[in-house]
Order: structure tokens, then sequence, then C-alpha cells
């Protein structure tokens, strides 16, 4: 265990100096030395893919209050700031958003951290004498294609933030040493940036099995990102294909009947999803799961996102008399309320039959155990959407949330009362390709097609079937956030689908017309970067050079 944490220490610093907070692209690594010993065989880049797969996992760890996914969620149709902080104030007004964000700049640099990462495996695999420990050289061109391919992966899903976060950004291929060095970065263009993300997630689709290691991205991973991508692209007949290649593929199914550690006790084939994430519980939807582990144990990361999406109740005037402990323990654990689901978004489920707006899916009534034993309880208070005024939202304790990321620990009970967790948690899953899918056929005047793919995530959760005639771009928006709420980055399929604006200002209860514009579906170029880049002027988002 010591030689372990040794090595994944020396990964980290070769990956954390691979790009300084402020300067990103312009560092030159202060370890090369540390890379030069590391990759010398297919041991050395596994464990630098686990250190790559380390930085994605910060995607749900805190940052400025909140956590790094948190950017991409809230100030949308369907999330809005509830219990706010700082640097998360400016998505309930936009017009308090500027180039000094630290959640925005932290991002961006956090971003290319990973592309820097990535750049130096792919580069380090191409193009220097490894031995890929294969019994032949045809097994010695797996590995080395496995490895590279899950680097792709990770650059183009970083790309991917950047696109849908930025714009047109820098797109950096080589990995930074002293003779890449640069200070004159330019933006390239949403069409280079995605022309690049194709060559990496075909490389991947190609070179990575439909199932692979759990926790690893694999081909279906690449093929439902890529089914996206050519949406973004207009190339609607290729995003139709990608994605009927993942859900055809034998190895993947929606998950339609009650399974995993919760299958005997009161709830639903949806909720089980989120109980059960693991592909060894049965949980055949999974693409991808963040795997996760005690605090104790090497490679464990203490995630945060129920303390941002739990309402913190236990500020409720009555509610807070109760032994915190035990309240925390059987209703899902401490939360924030950092970010919540907007009242629209909830009432876009049919009440009373969508199993996704359930009891055992958002949180609507709070209980306490009547005895020690802990075999009956009583409801001991409502959540409720009552406002007068938007200004009303703000901290509002007993706002309705799911109960996707709650995390009551089976084996430490304090746990309950932490503002992290240690649970392995869904990260992408079937029913996005599902959706990507009915987007596809959509838009290929194959509304009937969709409509099926449509009806079969909603028949899982027992919603009422629809006709072909319903199936719009609206339509579609609205099922995504009652599938995927608080799971997928709303704001990028926002941009992606040109609705941003006018789904804001239409949805969110936070934002109208004069706290947010057109042009907030981007954000501000960190300032850092701009003044850091003295050989090149590096051009700033319209709307906020002000």
């Amino acid at each position: 265990m010591k030689k372990i944490l040794i090595l994944l220490t020396i990964v980290g610093a070769v990956f954390m100096s691979s790009c300084n907070e402020d300067t990103f692209l312009l560092e030159e690594p202060k370890d090369d030395i540390f890379a030069e010993n590391l990759f010398l065989n297919y041991d050395g880049f596994t464990n630098g893919l686990n250190a790559l797969y380390a930085l994605v996992r910060e995607d749900r760890e805190t940052q400025s209050n909140v956590i790094r996914a948190s950017l991409w969620q809230m100030g949308t149709d369907n999330a809005f700031v509830n219990n706010g902080a700082s640097q998360s104030d400016p998505f309930n007004n936009y017009n308090d958003l500027n180039s000094e964000n630290n959640l925005v700049s932290s991002n961006f640099n956090w971003l290319y951290r990973i592309i820097n990462s990535s750049n130096l495996i792919i580069n380090r695999a191409e193009n220097t004498p490894v031995d890929w420990m294969g019994t032949n050289d045809a097994d010695d061109l797996k590995n080395k294609n496995k490895v590279i391919a899950q680097a792709r992966v990770m650059r183009a899903w970083a790309y991917r933030h950047l696109r849908y976060g930025w714009g047109a950004v820098p797109l950096s291929l080589e990995e930074i040493d002293g003779t890449t060095y640069r200070n004159d970065w330019e933006r390239n263009s949403i069409e280079e940036i995605n022309a690049q993300m194709e060559i990496d997630l075909v490389f991947a689709t190609k070179n990575l099995e439909m199932r692979e290691q759990t926790g690893l991205v694999n081909a279906a991973v690449a093929g439902t990102m890529l089914a996206e991508l050519y949406l973004d692209m207009g190339e609607n007949g290729k995003a139709e294909t990608e994605a009927l290649k993942v859900i055809n593929s034998p190895e993947y199914e929606l998950m339609t009947s009650r399974f995993g550690v919760a299958a005997s006790k009161p709830g639903t084939a949806f909720t089980d999803l989120f109980i059960s994430p693991m592909p060894n519980d049965g949980n055949k939807e999974v693409l991808w799961v963040l795997n996760n582990a005690y605090a104790d144990v090497v490679g464990s990361s203490y995630v945060t996102i129920k303390n941002i999406w739990i309402s913190y109740y236990s500020k409720d005037s009555k509610l807070k008399k109760k032994n915190l402990d035990i309240l925390y323990t059987y209703n899902g654990g401490k939360g924030a309320g950092r970010v919540s689901v907007t009242d629209s978004a909830f009432g876009w489920y049919e009440e009373g039959n969508d199993d996704r707006y359930s009891e055992y899916a958002v949180k609507k009534h709070f209980i306490y155990p009547t005895d020690d034993t802990a075999t009956s309880f009583e409801i001991i208070g409502s959540t409720n959407m009552d406002y007068d005024d938007p200004d009303d939202l703000e901290d509002n304790f007993l706002w309705p949330y799911v109960t996707k990321w709650a995390y009551n620990d089976p084996f430490v009970l304090d746990n309950a009362s932490l503002s992290g967790q240690y649970n392995d948690q869904m990260y992408m899953r079937l029913a996005e390709t599902y959706l990507i899918a009915a987007e596809a056929l959509m838009k290929n005047n194959k509304p009937d097609l969709a409509a099926g793919y449509l009806n079969d995530l909603r028949r899982r959760s027992n919603a009422s079937e629809i006709e072909a005639s319903d199936v719009t771009l609206e339509f579609i928006l609205e099922e995504r956030s009652r599938e995927l709420v608080t799971e997928e980055y709303r704001k990028h399929t926002l941009v992606r689908t040109g609705t941003f604006y006018d789904r804001v200002i239409k949805y969110n209860p936070r934002l109208d017309a004069t706290k947010v514009y057109e042009y907030n579906e981007y954000f501000p170029i960190p300032q850092g970067i701009i003044d850091a880049n003295t050989g090149a002027k590096m051009e700033q988002n319209f709307g906020y050079n002000k």
C-alpha cells in the first residue's frame, strides 16, 4: 500500500505540474523526470490513467461552495441557486458574472490540466519506446491503443465542457514541455474543436470494448458522446447511427424491473439505478460509474454532490430541534441546498403517475423513527414550493429535492451527517443514449421511432405513452430533465440546441430578461488567462468587456 501511495503521489505531481492554475497552457513542467521514469511500460501508463481519472472525478468535489459540475447546471431552466455563495450567486443574476469569477476560472484551468495530462499520455504512448507487456505484437498494439483511447476520451470530455462553456477556445494537442512553451495562444473555432473531438471519439469507439473494467471509459461512453457531438455538428444521420450502436449492443439494457440491494424494499426500478450503480449489483444500464472508497483507501474521493442538491432542511425551525444525526440518517443525509431543481422542472412530471416524481425519487416528506428500533416512522414535516417573490427562494430550506444522491451509509451511520460521501456513483447511463437517439431520429424525420425510444423510458417509470405527433424538441428537452435532472450538464444541452436564453427566462424563477442575456450562454474567458497570454491577444467573449 505504501508503494502504491508513493506512485500515485508521483503521478499526481506529474499531472498537477502540467498546468499552473494561472497560466494553464504556458507553464513548463518541473517534474519531467517522473514522467520519464513512469511511462516505460503498460503498467506505468495504467497508473498514469488512474491519476487522470482522479482529475475527472473532481467534477463532483467541492469548489467555491458548490461542485465543479454545478457550473453547467445552475442558472438554467431546471436549476436555480438556492443557498448561494459569492461565486454562485451570479447565476441568479448574470449581471454580476465577470471574468474574475473563481468558479469559472478554476474550472477552465482544471479542464486544461485534464487536456495537458491526456496529451502527456497520448504523446508518450505514440512517440516513445514502451514495453506494452503483451504476449505478441497484436497484444502490444491492443494495449497501446487502449491506453491512447482512454486518454482521447478524457481529452474530448474536457473539450466538450470547454466548447459548451466558452465556445471557441485554444486547441492544445501536444505535451507542454520546454520545447512547446508558448504565450501566444489564440482561440480555435468551435468547428475545429468539434473536429478534434470527433477524431478522438472515433478512435476510442474502435479501440475500446463496449464494456471495460468498471470505472473505466469504454466504447459505449465514447459512442454516446460521439452521437451527441454529431447532433452539435448537424450530422444527424451519424448521430442516429452511433447512438443505436450503443443501444443495440447486448452489453447494456434499460433496467425495467427492481434489482440491487434495495430490491426487496419499497421503491422503483428507476430509484434502484442510483442505490445500486455498479454492474456487479445487476445494473445493466450504467455506462460509466465513478468508483469510490472510504477516506483511508488510496484513490478515494470526498464527493459532495448530495450537499449541493439536498435542501438544508435541518435549518427549519421545527426540524432542527430533532437529533440531527438521526434526522439525516433517514432523510438522505445532510444537505446545504446550494442548488435546487426549479418548480417548473418539477411541474413537467405527471404527478401521481411518473415514478421519477414519486416519493421515492423526490423528497416530499421528512420522517423520523418513533422508537429506538427504527421499525416505524412518523412524518414530521413536508417540503413545499411556496413563494410569492423570487427573492423568497434564497435559503428556502424546505424545497423538495431528488433523492438520486442520498447517502445513508449502511456501515457507518454517522456518515449521513457529513457534507460529503464515499459511495460509488452513476456518471453516465443508457437512458441518455436513448434521449440522444430520439433527438436524432426526430431530426431525421422519423418521429414514430423517436417516440418509441422515449416511450421505453416513460414505460419504465409508469408515465403515459406518447404519440409520434408529440415528439418535438421542447418535449425532448423536458423529457431529458424528467429523466436526467441533476445528472446531465443542462447548460450544454441548452447551448447545443440554441434554447438557453428563451428557456431560462421562461422557466427559471430567479431569472428574467433583466438578469440574463443571450450572450450569457457562454462564460467569460478568465482574466488571468487573457493577462498571461502576452504573446498574442486573447479575445474576451462578447458581453463581458465591461
